[in-house]
């Protein structure tokens, strides 16, 4: 955003005070929509741009008859830039309060100056900040936290870090975030951030970035996620719509194999096979019906070359593979495992113990393979495939999900609230779902068969990720709004057909695909979706 900023100043030729009138404006808006007319407007300004904003929020806000009172953590003498311009505006304006709480080093005098305030402002710091807040803006902060008010952070919450989502110190615990021109990463990849609900704030300009500093990093979105879902000819049968192997479960652990295949079926694929042992096989026959099995060894345990043989003449009749739910744990399996994952021809999404079988040696069985490999570790096992702990995975998210993306050449799907999608190109996808109904056994598996189906289908792995994951979550959170935490697996991939089929009819979900970007959705790769044929084309077309 600070690229895009001074791009807007040096390219548009707009000032730098423009952009901040425009923001301020912007944030007057929402505040007025979050009051709604109950008690008034508190804010809190800094020194520098985010107190600017402040400045000029309050400015709009008593214009539009709003009661608004602003106090300072800095001497006025202190503020610097447009911020110095927009606080002096606001004070020969006339009718707002302007309190200097430098000296205010306690909480309790912050309490009394914010009591009565039907919603407080923090324009304290913005994306710039990095460490923990000290002195007057700590003690303001511990206030503005205990006053009973709708809270609105300017940009992101003081305290917390806009890369991160993580704060070193105090940080303030918004309702609203009104975030100026595009999201940021620490507004999403640390589900317990405390940022409420995210608003953009129009800066009135195109967010310009050149080549060297485009973003990395990028929010789905329903539209991005709609114009992406394949649709289904009306000539279509079950082998144009793909067939997906499924190497899973084993005696005890079936249950996995079915909602794989079951999600898969329920996400669009036309034919799907189950693989598995001679007796897991025995168990999936009395269980499935739409569901076709095979199985990969004739006996209990496995030999590694018997499997690979089976597996690889399986896989000629499919489109793509998706494996690891439920399957043994033994040495030989680890090695199918392997052999399959670096060099079957088939787009492949690996998952649960598929990953405990690769371990830390990912990167150099997969970086080989001849087709596209989708992963998709909880945290715990990306820890197992990073070599480090499971806390250490959950503190650097991104990083960790785009380190193993490069090494291995393949897409990362780091699943969690807020679930995050690495590229090997170094790109990220953030899912602002963070749903905890999905908090339960065999939701990773009916994710699986929904990636697996998408690959089996056509689509371009990194968009199979990003729709799955999307799709996913919806479903969760559509489940959720009935059944609250008792979501089951089971209950997932039929809430996940509703889904697809709301959002192949939505408005304008048939228009050129755009990529899925932080405030607006931009080209991200994948097919333009097929355009349905009309009856009026038929005709025409016979004739």
């Amino acid at each position: 955003m600070r690229a895009a900023d001074v791009a807007a100043t040096s390219r548009l030729g707009v000032p730098s005070m423009v952009l901040m009138e425009n923001a301020g404006r912007g944030i007057a808006d929402v505040v007025r929509r979050e009051l709604g007319g109950a008690g008034d407007v508190a804010i809190v300004c800094g020194g520098g741009s985010n107190g600017g904003d402040g400045f000029v929020a309050a400015r709009h806000l008593a214009r539009a008859g709003v009661a608004v009172r602003v106090a300072l953590t800095a001497p006025p003498v202190k503020v610097g830039g447009d911020a110095a311009v927009m606080r002096v505006a606001l004070e020969r304006m006339g009718g707002v309060p302007i309190a200097d709480g430098s000296g205010w080093t306690g909480e309790a005098a912050w309490r009394e100056w914010l009591a009565g305030a039907g919603i407080v402002v923090d324009a304290l710091f913005g994306t710039g900040f990095h460490g923990a807040v000290t002195g007057v803006p700590a003690a303001a902060l511990a206030a503005m936290n205990a006053a009973r008010a709708r809270k609105l952070a300017v940009d992101v919450p003081s305290g917390l870090d806009a890369d991160t989502g993580r704060a070193a110190g105090p940080v303030f615990r918004a309702d609203v975030t009104a975030t100026m021109g595009a999201c940021k990463v620490g507004l999403y990849v640390d589900a317990d951030a405390p940022v409420g609900r995210v608003e953009v704030v129009e800066l009135g300009v195109p967010i310009l970035i050149d080549a060297g500093a485009r973003p990395r990093s990028y929010l789905l979105d329903e539209a991005g996620v709609a114009a992406r879902l394949p649709r289904r000819r009306p000539s279509a049968h079950k082998g144009s719509s793909g067939h997906l192997l499924v190497v899973a479960g084993a005696p005890g652990k079936t249950g996995a194999a079915v909602l794989v295949g079951q999600a898969a079926l329920r996400a669009g694929a036309g034919l799907v096979t189950l693989a598995s042992t001679a007796p897991g096989q025995a168990a999936l026959d009395a269980k499935v019906v739409e569901l076709m099995t095979a199985r990969y060894t004739g006996r209990a345990d496995v030999d590694a070359d018997e499997a690979i043989a089976a597996l690889t003449a399986l896989a000629q009749r499919a489109q793509a593979i998706a494996i690891g739910p439920g399957i043994p744990t033994s040495d030989a399996m680890q090695a199918v495992v392997r052999r399959l994952a670096s060099a079957a021809t088939r787009p492949m999404v690996l998952d649960a113990d598929a990953l405990n079988a690769l371990g830390t040696d990912a990167a150099a069985v997969l970086a080989p393979a001849p087709a596209p490999r989708v992963l998709t570790p909880h945290p715990a096992e990306m820890g197992r495939l990073a070599g480090m702990p499971t806390t250490d995975v959950q503190t650097d998210r991104l990083g960790v999900a785009r380190r193993l993306a490069a090494a291995a050449r393949a897409i990362v799907v780091l699943k969690g609230a807020h679930t995050v999608i690495a590229a090997p190109d170094g790109r990220a996808f953030v899912s602002p779902i963070a749903c905890s109904a999905l908090a339960t056994a065999g939701s990773g598996d009916v994710l699986c068969g929904v990636i697996g189906a998408l690959l089996a289908g056509g689509s371009d792995p990194l968009v199979a990720a990003q729709t799955a994951v999307y799709v996913h979550g919806l479903a969760g959170e559509a489940l959720a709004s009935e059944l609250g935490n008792g979501v089951t697996a089971s209950d997932l991939p039929p809430a996940v057909a509703a889904v697809i089929a709301r959002l192949v009819t939505r408005p304008g979900a048939t228009s050129p695909a755009r990529a899925v970007a932080p405030s607006r959705p931009a080209r991200a790769g994948g097919r333009r979706p097929r355009r349905p044929s009309s009856p009026t084309r038929r005709r025409r077309a016979r004739r």
